[in-house]
Protein backbone atom coordinates (compact mmCIF):
# COMPACT_ATOMS: atom_id res chain seq x y z
CA UNK A 1 0.00 0.00 0.00
CA UNK A 2 1.27 3.70 -0.70
CA UNK A 3 2.97 5.43 2.12
CA UNK A 4 3.01 9.01 1.70
CA UNK A 5 5.79 10.96 2.43
CA UNK A 6 5.67 13.46 5.41
CA UNK A 7 6.79 16.77 4.62
CA UNK A 8 6.71 20.25 6.20
CA UNK A 9 4.64 22.95 4.97
CA UNK A 10 7.72 25.20 4.16
CA UNK A 11 8.49 21.92 1.70
CA UNK A 12 5.21 21.79 0.42
CA UNK A 13 5.26 25.55 -0.33
CA UNK A 14 8.34 25.60 -1.99
CA UNK A 15 7.34 22.55 -4.02
CA UNK A 16 3.98 24.02 -5.12
CA UNK A 17 5.99 27.55 -6.28
CA UNK A 18 8.24 26.25 -8.41
CA UNK A 19 7.71 26.37 -11.82
CA UNK A 20 5.06 23.86 -13.88
CA UNK A 21 2.48 21.69 -12.98
CA UNK A 22 2.67 20.48 -9.49
CA UNK A 23 0.03 17.76 -7.92
CA UNK A 24 -0.67 17.33 -4.20
CA UNK A 25 -2.26 14.35 -2.83
CA UNK A 26 -3.86 15.42 0.77
CA UNK A 27 -4.76 12.51 2.68
CA UNK A 28 -4.42 11.41 6.36
CA UNK A 29 -3.79 8.12 8.12
CA UNK A 30 -7.37 7.72 10.11
CA UNK A 31 -9.08 8.54 6.99
CA UNK A 32 -11.28 5.48 5.75
CA UNK A 33 -11.58 7.07 2.08
CA UNK A 34 -7.88 7.62 2.02
CA UNK A 35 -7.51 3.98 3.45
CA UNK A 36 -9.64 3.04 0.33
CA UNK A 37 -7.45 4.96 -2.23
CA UNK A 38 -4.26 4.32 -1.17
CA UNK A 39 -3.63 0.84 -2.52
CA UNK A 40 -4.07 2.53 -6.39
CA UNK A 41 -2.01 5.77 -5.39
CA UNK A 42 1.27 4.75 -6.42
CA UNK A 43 -0.50 4.29 -10.22
CA UNK A 44 -1.93 7.31 -10.36
CA UNK A 45 1.29 9.19 -8.84
CA UNK A 46 3.58 7.00 -11.99
CA UNK A 47 1.12 8.77 -14.54
CA UNK A 48 0.62 11.77 -12.80
CA UNK A 49 4.63 12.26 -12.58
CA UNK A 50 5.22 11.92 -16.42
CA UNK A 51 3.73 15.59 -16.62
CA UNK A 52 3.93 17.04 -13.71
CA UNK A 53 5.90 17.11 -10.00
CA UNK A 54 4.19 15.12 -7.12
CA UNK A 55 3.64 15.76 -3.56
CA UNK A 56 2.27 14.22 -0.43
CA UNK A 57 0.66 16.15 2.33
CA UNK A 58 -1.01 14.92 5.83
CA UNK A 59 -4.06 16.75 6.76
CA UNK A 60 -3.12 16.91 10.12
CA UNK A 61 0.90 17.66 9.95
CA UNK A 62 0.17 20.13 7.26
CA UNK A 63 -3.35 21.61 8.22
CA UNK A 64 -1.81 25.02 8.15
CA UNK A 65 -1.51 24.70 4.66
CA UNK A 66 -4.33 23.38 3.59
CA UNK A 67 -6.81 25.26 4.90
CA UNK A 68 -4.58 28.48 3.38
CA UNK A 69 -6.24 26.73 0.41
CA UNK A 70 -9.49 25.54 1.02
CA UNK A 71 -9.23 22.28 1.24
CA UNK A 72 -11.10 20.84 3.89
CA UNK A 73 -11.74 17.45 2.61
CA UNK A 74 -9.71 14.13 1.85
CA UNK A 75 -8.60 12.59 0.23
CA UNK A 76 -8.02 15.36 -2.95
CA UNK A 77 -5.55 15.88 -5.34
CA UNK A 78 -5.00 19.26 -6.45
CA UNK A 79 -3.48 20.73 -9.16
CA UNK A 80 -1.00 23.90 -8.91
CA UNK A 81 0.27 25.32 -11.94
CA UNK A 82 3.21 27.92 -11.70
CA UNK A 83 2.42 28.42 -8.04
CA UNK A 84 -1.74 28.71 -8.40
CA UNK A 85 -4.24 26.25 -7.44
CA UNK A 86 -6.19 25.18 -10.77
CA UNK A 87 -8.07 22.63 -10.02
CA UNK A 88 -8.73 19.58 -7.43
CA UNK A 89 -10.66 16.45 -6.82
CA UNK A 90 -11.95 15.58 -3.60
CA UNK A 91 -14.19 16.78 -1.23
CA UNK A 92 -14.21 13.92 1.32
CA UNK A 93 -15.96 11.76 -0.84
CA UNK A 94 -14.81 8.36 -2.28
CA UNK A 95 -12.63 8.30 -5.10
CA UNK A 96 -12.06 5.39 -8.01
CA UNK A 97 -8.89 5.76 -9.42
CA UNK A 98 -10.36 6.25 -12.68
CA UNK A 99 -12.43 8.90 -11.49
CA UNK A 100 -8.80 10.66 -10.45
CA UNK A 101 -6.92 9.91 -13.84
CA UNK A 102 -9.76 10.52 -15.62
CA UNK A 103 -9.89 13.84 -13.83
CA UNK A 104 -6.26 14.90 -14.08
CA UNK A 105 -5.82 13.33 -17.68
CA UNK A 106 -8.52 16.38 -18.29
CA UNK A 107 -6.92 18.67 -16.95
CA UNK A 108 -3.95 18.25 -19.65
CA UNK A 109 -6.00 19.75 -21.91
Amino acid sequence: MYQPEKHTNEEIQTFIDQPGRQLMFLSADWCGDCKVIKPFVQGIKDEVSKTAGWIDADRDDNLDLATSYGLRGIPSFVLFIDGKKVDQIGHGERLTPKQVTDWYEGTLQ
